[in-house]
């Protein structure tokens, strides 16, 4: 199964059913809870960034041919399929501005291990991915003011800073330290990477907790999110052959183009659930669950993609 940090991916999908039945059946109102959960958040963002090369940006300036098509699909290609996506929910703006953040934030984690299982080059996008970590922080929340067309405001972002420096910024330079002592250190390089090797029960635990917290206050709105599974699955759907024709046109190998297509579709919900849980729950309070939403729907068609990509694209020739 496609694994990321030692586990199978979908051991997220068990967290979100765990996290929905406790919101659901069980509501706790409670500041500790709410608590624990920016400390899970703190924690999940720093061992998924850890799980990336953050001293080797230079290999991915190196490697304009794999660089370019992917930057094109994330700055370029997937915002106009975003934006005529978010036109079909313009009358609900908590859907549309989720539907946003999610699908323009570049993939940083769970796409790669994927990629790997498929026989995918994962090292040649690897080197790209604290760009695109870098870019999503900056570019997508003003990405997703301008596509949304006036339902998201730049007034609406401020309460996102503190959040952005403490659960995001924060744990990252504290990756990127660590890495830095690895280099130098064995022992703490091998700390690291057992350490990453946990990152998928802890997003589970994560989200787990983010519903509990959140679904309670959510209740008459659920039935809404129903309305996004369709996007959601036919985002996956359209990516896979843009990914495909972008490897082509780039004349990337065999490899290079399973990773292209997978790692293109991924999405970065996991930073972006930091920033949506930011924004004013009462008039953001759905937005955490479409980023959730979007992140099930995603495990499930990685799984899809680490079986149908090596027989999309074979192994031999370029």
């Amino acid at each position: 199964m496609t694994k990321a940090g030692g586990y199978s991916i979908a051991w997220i999908l068990p967290g979100i059913a765990l996290g929905a039945v406790l919101g659901l059946f069980l509501p706790i109102q409670s500041e500790v809870l709410v608590a624990i959960q920016w400390g899970a958040l703190a924690l999940m963002v720093f061992l998924v960034v850890s799980s990336l090369p953050l001293l080797s940006v230079g290999k991915a300036l190196s490697k304009p041919r794999v660089l370019v098509p992917l930057f094109v699909l994330n700055l370029v290609v997937v915002p106009i399929i975003a934006f005529v996506f978010s036109r079909v929910l313009w009358q609900a703006p908590e859907l549309q501005v989720g539907l946003l953040l999610v699908l323009l934030a570049p993939g940083v984690a769970l796409s790669l291990s994927t990629a790997a299982q498929a026989g995918g080059d994962v090292e040649s996008v690897l080197a790209t991915k604290p760009l695109l970590l870098v870019g999503q922080l900056v570019v997508v929340p003003l990405y997703a003011v301008v596509l949304s067309t006036g339902a998201l405001r730049l007034e609406d972002l401020p309460p996102t800073f503190v959040v952005v420096g403490a659960v995001i910024v924060g744990p990252s330079l504290l990756a990127l330290l660590v890495q830095g002592l690895g280099q130098r250190f064995p022992g703490v390089a091998q700390g690291r990477i057992a350490l990453t090797r946990l990152s998928v029960p802890v997003i589970s635990v994560t989200i787990a907790l983010v519903l509990w917290n959140r679904v309670p206050g959510q209740l008459p709105h659920l039935e809404e999110l129903y309305r996004l599974v369709p996007l959601f699955f036919a985002f996956l759907v359209l990516l896979a052959p843009i990914g495909l024709l972008a490897g082509i046109l780039a004349s990337l190998s065999q490899a290079e183009k399973r990773a292209m297509m997978i790692v293109g579709a991924g999405r970065g919900g996991i930073i972006m659930l930091p920033i949506a849980l930011a924004l004013d729950v009462d008039a953001w309070g759905l937005v955490p669950l479409v980023v959730i939403v979007q992140l099930g729907i995603e495990v499930l068609g990685l799984l899809v993609y680490r079986s149908i990509v090596p027989e999309i694209v074979p192994s031999w020739g370029r």
